[in-house]
Protein backbone atom coordinates (compact mmCIF):
# COMPACT_ATOMS: atom_id res chain seq x y z
CA UNK A 1 0.00 0.00 0.00
CA UNK A 2 1.40 3.35 -1.01
CA UNK A 3 2.30 5.54 1.90
CA UNK A 4 0.12 8.63 2.12
CA UNK A 5 1.82 11.96 2.65
CA UNK A 6 0.55 13.84 5.70
CA UNK A 7 -1.93 16.53 4.72
CA UNK A 8 -1.01 20.09 5.52
CA UNK A 9 -3.46 21.70 7.84
CA UNK A 10 -4.92 24.98 6.76
CA UNK A 11 -3.96 27.81 9.03
CA UNK A 12 -7.16 28.94 10.69
CA UNK A 13 -6.26 32.10 12.54
CA UNK A 14 -4.24 34.41 10.35
CA UNK A 15 -4.41 37.41 12.65
CA UNK A 16 -1.29 37.83 14.81
CA UNK A 17 -1.64 36.94 18.47
CA UNK A 18 -2.61 39.94 20.56
CA UNK A 19 -3.74 41.94 17.53
CA UNK A 20 -6.47 44.38 18.53
CA UNK A 21 -9.75 44.06 16.61
CA UNK A 22 -10.46 46.86 14.20
CA UNK A 23 -13.14 49.14 15.62
CA UNK A 24 -12.83 52.22 13.46
CA UNK A 25 -12.88 52.51 9.69
CA UNK A 26 -9.67 54.48 9.86
CA UNK A 27 -7.76 51.43 11.14
CA UNK A 28 -6.28 49.50 8.17
CA UNK A 29 -7.50 45.95 7.71
CA UNK A 30 -4.85 43.30 8.39
CA UNK A 31 -3.31 41.28 5.57
CA UNK A 32 -5.19 38.11 4.65
CA UNK A 33 -2.25 35.93 3.69
CA UNK A 34 -3.41 35.70 0.05
CA UNK A 35 -1.29 37.29 -2.67
CA UNK A 36 -3.45 36.81 -5.77
CA UNK A 37 -4.65 40.05 -7.40
CA UNK A 38 -8.21 41.16 -6.71
CA UNK A 39 -10.88 41.61 -9.36
CA UNK A 40 -13.83 43.89 -8.59
CA UNK A 41 -16.94 43.80 -10.79
CA UNK A 42 -20.25 45.62 -10.45
CA UNK A 43 -23.76 45.06 -11.78
CA UNK A 44 -26.28 47.87 -11.34
CA UNK A 45 -29.74 47.01 -12.50
CA UNK A 46 -33.43 47.74 -12.45
CA UNK A 47 -36.33 46.22 -14.36
CA UNK A 48 -35.45 48.17 -17.54
CA UNK A 49 -31.65 48.21 -17.63
CA UNK A 50 -28.45 46.51 -16.52
CA UNK A 51 -24.97 48.05 -16.39
CA UNK A 52 -21.85 45.94 -15.81
CA UNK A 53 -18.43 47.36 -14.99
CA UNK A 54 -14.98 46.19 -13.98
CA UNK A 55 -13.40 48.53 -11.46
CA UNK A 56 -9.68 49.24 -11.61
CA UNK A 57 -9.39 51.74 -8.76
CA UNK A 58 -11.20 52.26 -5.42
CA UNK A 59 -11.90 55.85 -6.49
CA UNK A 60 -14.50 54.48 -8.95
CA UNK A 61 -16.70 53.34 -6.06
CA UNK A 62 -18.14 56.81 -5.58
CA UNK A 63 -21.40 57.39 -7.41
CA UNK A 64 -22.20 53.74 -8.07
CA UNK A 65 -25.42 53.85 -6.05
CA UNK A 66 -28.32 55.31 -8.01
CA UNK A 67 -31.92 55.79 -6.83
CA UNK A 68 -34.32 53.13 -8.05
CA UNK A 69 -31.57 50.61 -8.82
CA UNK A 70 -29.91 47.69 -7.04
CA UNK A 71 -26.14 47.50 -6.95
CA UNK A 72 -24.13 44.28 -6.74
CA UNK A 73 -20.40 44.56 -6.12
CA UNK A 74 -18.41 41.33 -6.33
CA UNK A 75 -14.85 41.20 -5.00
CA UNK A 76 -12.87 38.18 -6.21
CA UNK A 77 -10.05 37.58 -3.75
CA UNK A 78 -8.94 39.14 -0.48
CA UNK A 79 -5.30 39.73 -1.32
CA UNK A 80 -5.68 43.52 -1.43
CA UNK A 81 -7.33 44.68 1.81
CA UNK A 82 -7.37 48.33 0.67
CA UNK A 83 -10.24 47.45 -1.68
CA UNK A 84 -12.39 46.27 1.21
CA UNK A 85 -11.25 49.26 3.24
CA UNK A 86 -12.50 51.62 0.54
CA UNK A 87 -15.75 49.69 0.06
CA UNK A 88 -16.35 49.76 3.81
CA UNK A 89 -15.80 53.53 3.98
CA UNK A 90 -18.02 54.17 0.92
CA UNK A 91 -20.95 52.03 2.05
CA UNK A 92 -20.60 52.40 5.82
CA UNK A 93 -19.81 48.76 6.54
CA UNK A 94 -18.75 47.77 10.02
CA UNK A 95 -15.02 47.04 10.23
CA UNK A 96 -15.52 43.93 12.35
CA UNK A 97 -17.55 42.46 9.48
CA UNK A 98 -14.87 43.52 6.99
CA UNK A 99 -12.24 41.87 9.15
CA UNK A 100 -14.25 38.64 9.15
CA UNK A 101 -14.43 38.86 5.36
CA UNK A 102 -10.63 39.08 5.21
CA UNK A 103 -10.02 36.27 7.71
CA UNK A 104 -11.50 33.43 5.71
CA UNK A 105 -11.81 30.81 8.46
CA UNK A 106 -15.39 31.80 9.36
CA UNK A 107 -18.24 29.34 9.59
CA UNK A 108 -21.62 30.17 8.06
CA UNK A 109 -23.30 32.86 10.15
CA UNK A 110 -25.52 35.97 10.09
CA UNK A 111 -24.76 39.20 11.95
CA UNK A 112 -26.70 42.44 12.05
CA UNK A 113 -24.94 45.81 12.04
CA UNK A 114 -27.70 48.39 12.13
CA UNK A 115 -28.38 49.36 8.52
CA UNK A 116 -26.80 46.28 6.94
CA UNK A 117 -26.50 42.52 7.43
CA UNK A 118 -23.32 40.49 7.24
CA UNK A 119 -23.74 36.90 6.02
CA UNK A 120 -21.10 34.22 5.62
CA UNK A 121 -21.62 31.08 3.53
CA UNK A 122 -19.16 28.46 2.35
CA UNK A 123 -18.95 27.38 -1.28
CA UNK A 124 -17.65 23.94 -2.28
CA UNK A 125 -15.80 22.83 -5.38
CA UNK A 126 -14.44 19.41 -6.30
CA UNK A 127 -11.91 18.64 -8.99
CA UNK A 128 -9.25 16.18 -7.84
CA UNK A 129 -9.79 17.05 -4.20
CA UNK A 130 -12.57 18.84 -2.38
CA UNK A 131 -12.05 22.48 -1.46
CA UNK A 132 -14.24 24.99 0.34
CA UNK A 133 -14.24 28.74 -0.07
CA UNK A 134 -15.70 31.48 2.08
CA UNK A 135 -18.20 33.87 0.49
CA UNK A 136 -19.09 36.96 2.54
CA UNK A 137 -22.23 38.95 1.74
CA UNK A 138 -23.18 42.45 2.86
CA UNK A 139 -26.86 43.27 2.46
CA UNK A 140 -27.88 46.92 2.48
CA UNK A 141 -31.09 48.73 1.52
CA UNK A 142 -30.16 48.93 -2.18
CA UNK A 143 -26.84 47.14 -2.48
CA UNK A 144 -25.25 43.71 -2.11
CA UNK A 145 -21.50 43.23 -1.73
CA UNK A 146 -20.00 39.76 -2.08
CA UNK A 147 -16.41 38.98 -1.13
CA UNK A 148 -14.99 35.67 -2.34
CA UNK A 149 -11.95 34.10 -0.77
CA UNK A 150 -10.20 33.21 -4.04
CA UNK A 151 -10.29 34.73 -7.52
CA UNK A 152 -11.45 32.48 -10.32
CA UNK A 153 -14.51 30.42 -11.07
CA UNK A 154 -17.51 30.28 -8.79
CA UNK A 155 -21.08 28.99 -8.73
CA UNK A 156 -22.64 32.46 -9.14
CA UNK A 157 -22.57 32.59 -12.95
CA UNK A 158 -26.17 31.36 -13.08
CA UNK A 159 -27.25 34.43 -11.09
CA UNK A 160 -25.27 36.73 -13.40
CA UNK A 161 -26.86 35.11 -16.45
CA UNK A 162 -30.35 35.54 -15.01
CA UNK A 163 -29.65 39.22 -14.45
CA UNK A 164 -28.37 39.63 -18.01
CA UNK A 165 -31.35 37.89 -19.59
CA UNK A 166 -33.89 39.41 -17.16
CA UNK A 167 -35.36 35.98 -16.50
CA UNK A 168 -37.55 35.29 -13.50
CA UNK A 169 -38.18 37.97 -10.89
CA UNK A 170 -34.53 38.66 -10.03
CA UNK A 171 -34.36 42.14 -11.56
CA UNK A 172 -37.81 42.94 -10.26
CA UNK A 173 -36.83 42.01 -6.73
CA UNK A 174 -34.72 44.08 -4.40
CA UNK A 175 -31.33 43.55 -2.82
CA UNK A 176 -32.77 40.98 -0.40
CA UNK A 177 -33.97 38.81 -3.29
CA UNK A 178 -30.52 39.02 -4.87
CA UNK A 179 -29.00 37.79 -1.59
CA UNK A 180 -31.47 34.89 -1.63
CA UNK A 181 -30.46 34.01 -5.21
CA UNK A 182 -26.75 34.10 -4.30
CA UNK A 183 -27.17 31.97 -1.16
CA UNK A 184 -29.40 29.55 -3.08
CA UNK A 185 -26.69 29.18 -5.76
CA UNK A 186 -24.08 28.46 -3.09
CA UNK A 187 -26.30 25.93 -1.31
CA UNK A 188 -27.26 24.20 -4.55
CA UNK A 189 -23.57 23.86 -5.50
CA UNK A 190 -23.34 21.11 -2.87
CA UNK A 191 -25.71 18.79 -4.73
CA UNK A 192 -23.48 18.00 -7.78
CA UNK A 193 -20.57 17.26 -5.44
CA UNK A 194 -22.74 14.96 -3.33
CA UNK A 195 -23.99 13.29 -6.51
CA UNK A 196 -20.41 12.60 -7.56
CA UNK A 197 -19.61 11.05 -4.18
CA UNK A 198 -22.77 8.96 -4.43
CA UNK A 199 -21.66 7.60 -7.81
CA UNK A 200 -18.19 6.85 -6.43
CA UNK A 201 -19.67 4.98 -3.47
CA UNK A 202 -22.00 2.98 -5.74
CA UNK A 203 -19.05 2.03 -7.97
CA UNK A 204 -16.97 1.01 -4.96
CA UNK A 205 -19.89 -0.96 -3.54
CA UNK A 206 -20.12 -2.96 -6.76
CA UNK A 207 -16.42 -3.87 -6.69
CA UNK A 208 -15.62 -3.77 -2.97
CA UNK A 209 -14.30 -7.31 -2.58
CA UNK A 210 -11.33 -6.27 -0.48
CA UNK A 211 -8.87 -7.56 -3.07
CA UNK A 212 -7.27 -4.18 -3.73
CA UNK A 213 -5.82 -1.74 -1.20
CA UNK A 214 -6.93 1.11 -3.49
CA UNK A 215 -10.51 0.48 -2.39
CA UNK A 216 -9.68 1.28 1.22
CA UNK A 217 -7.58 4.28 0.16
CA UNK A 218 -10.47 5.71 -1.88
CA UNK A 219 -12.95 5.12 0.94
CA UNK A 220 -10.62 6.90 3.34
CA UNK A 221 -10.35 9.92 1.02
CA UNK A 222 -14.13 10.08 0.47
CA UNK A 223 -14.76 9.85 4.21
CA UNK A 224 -12.34 12.71 4.89
CA UNK A 225 -13.89 14.90 2.20
CA UNK A 226 -17.42 14.17 3.38
CA UNK A 227 -16.35 15.21 6.86
CA UNK A 228 -14.94 18.43 5.41
CA UNK A 229 -18.21 19.05 3.59
CA UNK A 230 -20.15 18.37 6.77
CA UNK A 231 -18.15 21.00 8.65
CA UNK A 232 -18.90 23.48 5.87
CA UNK A 233 -22.58 22.62 5.37
CA UNK A 234 -23.83 22.08 8.91
CA UNK A 235 -23.63 25.74 10.09
CA UNK A 236 -25.77 26.85 7.10
CA UNK A 237 -28.83 25.38 8.75
CA UNK A 238 -28.41 27.45 11.90
CA UNK A 239 -27.44 30.58 9.95
CA UNK A 240 -30.48 30.40 7.66
CA UNK A 241 -32.77 29.65 10.58
CA UNK A 242 -31.39 32.70 12.36
CA UNK A 243 -31.83 34.79 9.21
CA UNK A 244 -35.49 33.79 9.04
CA UNK A 245 -36.04 34.97 12.62
CA UNK A 246 -34.43 38.38 12.15
CA UNK A 247 -36.83 41.29 12.51
CA UNK A 248 -35.32 43.64 9.98
CA UNK A 249 -36.59 45.92 7.25
CA UNK A 250 -33.76 44.74 4.97
CA UNK A 251 -35.66 41.51 4.15
CA UNK A 252 -39.17 41.81 2.79
CA UNK A 253 -41.83 39.43 4.06
CA UNK A 254 -42.29 38.01 0.57
CA UNK A 255 -38.60 37.11 0.36
CA UNK A 256 -38.59 35.12 3.61
CA UNK A 257 -40.53 32.36 1.86
CA UNK A 258 -37.57 31.85 -0.49
CA UNK A 259 -35.10 31.80 2.38
CA UNK A 260 -37.18 28.99 3.89
CA UNK A 261 -36.57 27.08 0.66
CA UNK A 262 -32.80 27.56 1.16
CA UNK A 263 -33.20 26.31 4.71
CA UNK A 264 -34.96 23.17 3.45
CA UNK A 265 -32.16 22.58 0.94
CA UNK A 266 -29.53 22.88 3.67
CA UNK A 267 -31.34 20.25 5.76
CA UNK A 268 -31.54 17.99 2.71
CA UNK A 269 -27.79 18.38 2.12
CA UNK A 270 -27.04 17.47 5.74
CA UNK A 271 -29.26 14.37 5.48
CA UNK A 272 -27.50 13.22 2.30
CA UNK A 273 -24.11 13.89 3.87
CA UNK A 274 -24.93 11.82 6.94
CA UNK A 275 -26.25 8.99 4.77
CA UNK A 276 -23.14 8.95 2.60
CA UNK A 277 -20.83 9.08 5.62
CA UNK A 278 -22.64 6.06 7.08
CA UNK A 279 -22.41 4.27 3.73
CA UNK A 280 -18.69 5.00 3.59
CA UNK A 281 -18.14 3.69 7.12
CA UNK A 282 -20.26 0.59 6.43
CA UNK A 283 -18.40 -0.15 3.20
CA UNK A 284 -15.06 0.25 4.93
CA UNK A 285 -16.18 -2.18 7.64
CA UNK A 286 -17.43 -4.56 4.95
CA UNK A 287 -14.11 -4.47 3.09
CA UNK A 288 -12.15 -5.06 6.30
CA UNK A 289 -14.52 -7.91 7.21
CA UNK A 290 -14.07 -9.49 3.79
CA UNK A 291 -10.29 -9.19 4.07
CA UNK A 292 -10.48 -10.85 7.48
CA UNK A 293 -12.81 -13.53 6.09
CA UNK A 294 -10.41 -14.24 3.23
CA UNK A 295 -7.55 -14.54 5.72
CA UNK A 296 -9.66 -16.92 7.82
CA UNK A 297 -10.41 -19.03 4.73
CA UNK A 298 -6.72 -19.30 3.94
CA UNK A 299 -5.87 -20.18 7.51
CA UNK A 300 -8.66 -22.78 7.56
CA UNK A 301 -7.30 -24.49 4.43
CA UNK A 302 -3.79 -24.51 5.85
CA UNK A 303 -5.04 -25.82 9.19
CA UNK A 304 -7.00 -28.61 7.51
CA UNK A 305 -3.97 -29.61 5.44
CA UNK A 306 -1.81 -29.60 8.56
CA UNK A 307 -4.41 -31.63 10.45
CA UNK A 308 -4.51 -34.24 7.68
CA UNK A 309 -0.75 -34.58 7.46
CA UNK A 310 -0.18 -34.84 11.22
CA UNK A 311 -1.50 -38.47 11.48
CA UNK A 312 0.16 -39.33 8.17
CA UNK A 313 3.47 -38.07 9.53
CA UNK A 314 2.86 -40.12 12.66
CA UNK A 315 2.29 -43.30 10.63
CA UNK A 316 5.35 -42.60 8.47
CA UNK A 317 7.38 -41.94 11.64
CA UNK A 318 6.28 -45.24 13.18
CA UNK A 319 7.35 -47.20 10.13
CA UNK A 320 10.56 -45.30 9.96
CA UNK A 321 11.83 -46.72 13.29
CA UNK A 322 14.84 -49.00 12.91
CA UNK A 323 13.71 -52.15 14.68
CA UNK A 324 15.41 -55.41 13.70
CA UNK A 325 12.75 -57.91 12.65
CA UNK A 326 15.27 -60.77 13.04
CA UNK A 327 15.59 -60.22 16.77
CA UNK A 328 11.90 -60.65 17.65
CA UNK A 329 8.71 -61.60 15.80
CA UNK A 330 7.04 -58.58 17.40
CA UNK A 331 9.47 -56.04 15.94
CA UNK A 332 7.20 -54.79 13.17
CA UNK A 333 6.55 -58.08 11.40
CA UNK A 334 4.71 -56.20 8.62
CA UNK A 335 8.04 -54.85 7.44
CA UNK A 336 8.85 -58.32 6.17
CA UNK A 337 5.33 -58.79 4.80
CA UNK A 338 4.87 -58.90 1.05
CA UNK A 339 2.10 -56.26 1.14
CA UNK A 340 3.47 -54.19 4.04
CA UNK A 341 4.18 -51.13 1.91
CA UNK A 342 0.70 -51.15 0.34
CA UNK A 343 -0.78 -51.73 3.77
CA UNK A 344 0.87 -48.59 5.20
CA UNK A 345 -0.23 -46.50 2.20
CA UNK A 346 -3.76 -47.79 2.62
CA UNK A 347 -3.82 -46.80 6.29
CA UNK A 348 -2.63 -43.32 5.33
CA UNK A 349 -5.29 -43.01 2.59
CA UNK A 350 -8.07 -44.19 4.89
CA UNK A 351 -6.94 -41.78 7.59
CA UNK A 352 -6.84 -38.83 5.20
CA UNK A 353 -10.20 -39.78 3.65
CA UNK A 354 -11.81 -40.22 7.04
CA UNK A 355 -10.62 -36.81 8.15
CA UNK A 356 -11.93 -35.17 4.95
CA UNK A 357 -15.35 -36.78 5.45
CA UNK A 358 -15.37 -35.63 9.06
CA UNK A 359 -14.43 -32.05 8.10
CA UNK A 360 -17.05 -31.99 5.34
CA UNK A 361 -19.84 -33.12 7.65
CA UNK A 362 -18.80 -30.44 10.12
CA UNK A 363 -19.09 -27.87 7.33
CA UNK A 364 -15.48 -26.81 7.57
CA UNK A 365 -14.79 -27.48 3.88
CA UNK A 366 -17.77 -25.48 2.61
CA UNK A 367 -17.24 -21.73 2.18
CA UNK A 368 -20.02 -19.55 3.54
CA UNK A 369 -21.41 -17.16 0.90
CA UNK A 370 -21.75 -13.48 1.75
CA UNK A 371 -24.88 -11.46 1.08
CA UNK A 372 -23.50 -10.18 -2.27
CA UNK A 373 -22.84 -13.75 -3.50
CA UNK A 374 -19.05 -13.81 -2.99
Amino acid sequence: MKRREPKKRKKLFQRPEGHAPATELAIPLPASGHTAPVRVTTMRYCTESLIERDLTSPSELAGLRQPGTTLWINVDGVGEPHWLQSIGETFGLHTLALEDAVHVHQRAKVEEYGDHLFIVVRMVAASDRLSTEQVSLFLGPDFVITVQELPGGDCLDSVRQRLRTNSGRLRRGGADYLVYALIDAVIDSYFPVLERYGEDLDALDATADGSSPEVLDRLHVIRQELLQMRRAAWPHRDALNELLRYETNLIAEGTRVFFRDCYDHSIQIIDVLETQREMCADMRDLVLTMVGQRTNDIMRVLTIMSTIFIPLSFIAGVYGMNFDTQQSPYNMPELAWKYGYLFSLGIMALTAGGLLVFFYRKGWLRRQKTSNGH
